[in-house]
């Protein structure tokens, strides 16, 4: 690992050219807004818009110039890397096509990658989990980022790069996906008057992140940190909040009667995982600031809004 990253803290200050990959999501749609709000020129990215990558691999206009390259888009979730593995091929073939065409410039930009805290899989006794931690994912999923992890630190340093391992990120506008964001599918289901499935032992353990935070996170990143060595970022909330007492804040947030649909544990779920954050509050001068309560109310009304408007 390298030292501390100097004058990173200062970055998010600074007008820069970006580019987010994966801008129609979640984190994307946030980060595209904010990067502007600071003053700086971003391209968003999304399967509608032109490739970044040309049909004989050089890299597209778009990134020429780029001082920042965010990588936040993925195809598949926890449950679709167990089911469809084509699409996690497609998944890593994109990315690799986007670092190769990014060593062909004379100066390639610095590559943000956001991965998962799971890569480390589970916390032991508790203990939230260093970036030091031995890699030993334990779902196609989780195999599937470290292995994103793996092509970037592979091209380093003539593609600089930083990983930021990310916990669970929720907020308004998450999309549904199957087996993926169990606010966003507890929420939902509260509007819909549907039970809520909470799968596997209710004592099950998560961070969950509010996404303004993750994305002030990435924001912190300047592009000066490309002339670093490779990293590695855990990015999270730092405490675990079981799946029992996320279901009591719900149910206080939305002040509704709540059913609850026990289901068995899946195959990618595990019982706990919590990431030490300290290195990005030294590193990044960050650290998450809304509480679980708030973050969730944040989302329920954005969410109780669009139900109205429809």
């Amino acid at each position: 690992m390298s030292g501390p990253r100097k004058g990173a803290r200062q970055a998010a200050a600074a007008p820069r050219h970006a580019v987010v990959v994966g801008a129609g999501g979640l984190m994307g749609r946030v980060l595209c807004e904010r990067m502007r709000a600071l003053g700086a020129e971003v391209v968003g990215a999304t399967r509608d818009t032109p490739p970044l990558v040309r049909p004989d691999g050089a890299p597209a206009p778009a990134l020429r110039g780029a001082g920042i390259v965010y990588h936040l888009a993925t195809s598949v979730t926890p449950s679709l890397a167990e089911t469809r593995p084509e699409l996690v091929a497609a998944d890593h073939e994109a990315f690799v096509a986007l670092l190769d065409a990014l060593a062909l410039l004379e100066d390639p930009p610095l590559v943000v990658l956001t991965s998962t805290g799971l890569t480390v899989s589970e916390s032991a006794d508790g203990r939230p989990c260093t970036e030091s931690a031995p890699a030993r994912p334990r779902s196609a999923y989780a195999r599937a980022k470290l292995a994103l992890e793996r092509e970037l630190r592979a091209r380093s340093p003539r593609v600089p790069g930083m990983v930021l391992r990310m916990t669970n990120v929720y907020g308004p506008g998450h999309r549904l996906r199957r087996g993926y964001g169990v606010v966003a599918h507890w929420l939902d289901a509260v509007v819909q008057g549907r039970p809520l499935d909470l799968y596997g032992d209710p004592d099950t353990t998560r961070d969950y992140l509010y996404v303004d935070d993750a994305v002030a996170a990435l924001a912190a990143i300047g592009p000066e940190a490309a002339e670093l060595p490779f990293d590695v970022i855990n990015i999270g909330s730092g405490e675990a909040t079981s799946l029992g007492r996320l279901l009591g804040v719900i149910r206080k947030v939305t002040d509704r009667e709540l059913t609850v649909r026990l289901c068995p544990a899946r195959g990618f779920d595990q019982p706990a995982n919590l990431l030490d954050v300290e290195r990005a509050r030294r590193f990044l001068g960050w650290q998450a600031r809304t509480p679980l309560a708030v973050g969730l109310e944040r989302t329920w009304r954005a969410l109780v809004g669009m139900e109205v408007a429809r």
